[in-house]
């Protein structure tokens, strides 16, 4: 009884890992890092003054730009990397950072 027990708790931590992958899109992602970079909880403060830094990564560059207009204070802990440029005919391109 022990064995088929430790199957079904496997097959649901794979089922379950499978089903937070589906919903981890790259604008839920985003969505989040939009929040603690603009609306910071009291937890993200406390952690920041600690030392703390939040590695954003795959933001637009106006974005970045806006963030380090209206979070200055904040400024030495946030690092960005992968920031999405858009180009003057419109195309995406990915900022080289050297942070792969």
């Amino acid at each position: 009884m022990k064995a088929d027990q430790k199957r079904k708790q496997i097959v649901f931590a794979v089922a379950l890992f499978i089903g937070i992958s589906a919903f981890s899109s790259a604008e839920a992602v985003d969505e989040y890092q939009q929040k603690v970079l603009f609306s910071p909880s009291p937890s993200v403060l406390a952690a920041e003054a600690r030392g703390r830094v939040m590695i954003y990564d795959g933001l637009r560059y106006a974005t970045v730009t806006r963030a380090m207009d209206e979070q200055f204070g904040r400024i030495e802990n946030m690092m960005f990397v992968g920031t999405v440029i858009e180009r003057e005919d419109g195309e995406l391109e990915v900022e080289e950072d050297g942070c792969d």
